[in-house]
């Protein structure tokens, strides 16, 4: 895309003015500012890059965190049901069945 548009540029410089140093000092420029550009959007797509794949693996251990949390949660509540000293009490009579 961008070079597409140098050789627009390129080509329309010619005619803009009459000094042949001077439109190759602005054909040069241009190109230097679009080869800053390119390089500048390879440079922000590769940073994108490594945020997205940092991202989801911080995702998937969060994930992972919270379903090891939901299972120790259950064996708590099943240990501590256990623990009633009372026979007949209502928690301990659900986690014995």
């Amino acid at each position: 895309m961008l070079d597409k548009i140098i050789e627009i540029i390129m080509t329309i410089l010619p005619f803009l003015g009459s000094n042949r140093k001077k439109r190759k000092v602005m054909a040069q420029e241009v190109k230097e500012f679009s080869e800053l550009v390119k390089d500048q959007y390879t440079f922000l797509m590769q940073q994108l890059e490594k945020v997205l794949k940092d991202y989801f693996d911080l995702s998937s251990r969060v994930k992972e965190m919270h379903t090891e949390i939901f299972s120790l949660r259950g064996q708590l509540a099943q240990a501590a049901a256990l623990q009633c000293i009372n026979k007949e009490c209502a928690q301990r009579s659900a986690a014995e069945a």
